[in-house]
């Protein structure tokens, strides 16, 4: 397996789990049984701040991933993978993995530090098919 499509899957494996802290919320608020229900109109799911921010960091995780994966994967495809691809896809995975918790946290310097990385990381992707 390619650096890149380890990497990939990690990251993959972990946005999709980030989910899981403002569910417990919503479930612990309105119980299982009403979560299989529609939301009711005006119904808030986020009481707690945090499970606000903690919705809005998996949001991010997903939109950012729409330009990583693609482009993680046209690199394996077209063969441009190098150690410099791999080394962007590993950068990306760690600054993801520190986005969400200190997203959490409301540390806006680091939250913004750590999207930088990503971002740039992907931009090397982007790189190394254009050029």
């Amino acid at each position: 397996m390619s650096p890149e499509i380890y990497w990939l899957t990690l990251v993959v494996v972990y946005t999709a789990l980030l989910w899981m802290p403002y569910a417990g919320v919503r479930i612990a608020k309105i119980g299982l049984v009403r979560l299989l229900v529609n939301p009711l109109p005006g119904d808030d799911p986020f009481d707690k701040p945090w499970a606000h921010r903690a919705y809005r960091a998996h949001m991010n995780a997903i939109e950012a991933l729409t330009t990583f994966a693609p482009l993680a994967l046209a690199v394996v495809v077209t063969g441009s993978g190098n150690e410099v691809t791999a080394l962007a896809c590993k950068y990306y995975a760690y600054a993801r993995l520190l986005h969400a918790p200190i997203y959490i946290l409301k540390i806006p310097v680091l939250r913004l530090l750590t999207f930088m990385v990503g971002l740039g990381a992907t931009l090397v992707l982007a790189g190394a098919l254009i050029m």
